[in-house]
């Protein structure tokens, strides 16, 4: 990969303003195990957004399979610990290792054969059923435990103001790399693979070795997370391979904007929050009402910001004059 180096002060003004906003939204809540605990859960599913727009944003292609790398990754990490004794601080990269090792064994006969657009999303919604099924055989009905030592080597604290702080270090994590790879050789063949794939094969881009590349970055991304997933759930169990949480990535992804890595964000935090909220707020009472609500905002959204937030963005930043020529042609 090929890179642009050093990062222009934009990218490293955003970056600094994302976790200014983290550590304000952390002082905020200090005290209040149970909101600190949401908006853990909140920044790491911006993180499996953030990371989804890879594959999802910069390739083009509509992947439903979040959440079986995501399981993979982390119930390998959580039973290496567990079984082996490897610290979940190592561990994590071995969980993603092993979840880019499955796309690869799935993405290769898949851009072999051509298979895109609807079929692609077909296959990977599939993948997440299929894991689902296999993890039931093998796991049964039962919740598991992870051991109750806590600490950095384990990254797993007895307090959520730190699973607070280990999320929002994924999200910087996944917001840097996502710039990495824009500004590389890589991003641009596949900007160029999404907006026209037969134009991109024509020029000379192996249009299936940089999808595969964007399959095995996106996968590792989300195998290292899925640790930091079984900790803040405090169990794991077949259930971890959840079609429906699958979908809601990539759902926030595109009304994020593709491509957008600062509309990723914003709509996963949006939407993932007003979910959240509906569901304390009516889901008990008025059962359905929390959904019902949450599909009427995601239709609104649809109808009123078809490009996605990342217009809203732009806007913001012309306003601002934030954006340089740099970023906009780079």
């Amino acid at each position: 990969m090929h890179l642009r180096l050093p990062l222009p002060k934009s990218i490293l003004l955003e970056t600094a303003l994302l976790a200014l906003f983290l550590a304000a939204i952390s002082a905020l809540l200090i005290g209040n195990a149970y909101y600190t605990l949401l908006a853990a859960t909140v920044v790491l599913f911006s993180s499996m957004v953030v990371a989804w727009n890879v594959i999802g944003g910069y390739a083009g292609q509509l992947d439903l399979g979040a959440y079986a790398y995501m399981g993979f990754g982390g119930i390998i990490t959580a039973e290496l610990w567990i079984k082996t004794g490897l610290p979940p601080i190592i561990g994590i990269f071995v969980g993603g290792a092993a979840s880019s090792l499955l796309a690869v064994l799935i993405g290769i006969p898949t851009f072999r054969f051509g298979i895109k657009e609807v079929w692609y999303a077909l296959l990977t919604a599939a993948l997440v059923v299929i894991f689902n099924n296999i993890a039931r055989l093998l796991m049964g009905p039962f919740d598991y435990y992870l051991p109750s030592d806590s600490g950095l080597l384990y990254l797993k604290f007895n307090n959520y103001e730190l699973m607070y702080a280990i999320s929002s270090a994924f999200l910087l994590a996944a917001f840097l790399i996502n710039f990495l790879i824009e500004r590389s050789k890589v991003g641009y063949y596949l900007r160029a693979i999404r907006e026209d794939e037969l134009a991109a094969e024509m020029i000379g881009i192996d249009t299936r070795r940089y999808k595969l590349y964007a399959l095995m970055i996106y996968s590792f991304l989300l195998g290292t997370m899925g640790y930091i997933y079984i900790v803040l759930a405090a169990s794991f169990s077949y259930r971890i391979f959840d079609s429906s949480a699958s979908l809601s990535i990539a759902i926030m992804g595109i009304i994020g904007g593709l491509g957008s890595v600062e509309g990723a964000i914003a709509s996963s935090m949006i939407l993932r929050s007003l979910g959240e909220y509906f569901r304390s707020s009516f889901g008990s009472t008025f059962p359905g009402l929390d959904l019902l609500l949450y599909g009427t905002v995601l239709i609104l959204m649809g109808i009123f910001q078809p490009e996605g937030l990342v217009s809203m963005f732009n806007l913001i930043k012309r306003k601002l004059g934030v954006m340089t020529n740099e970023r906009d042609h780079p």
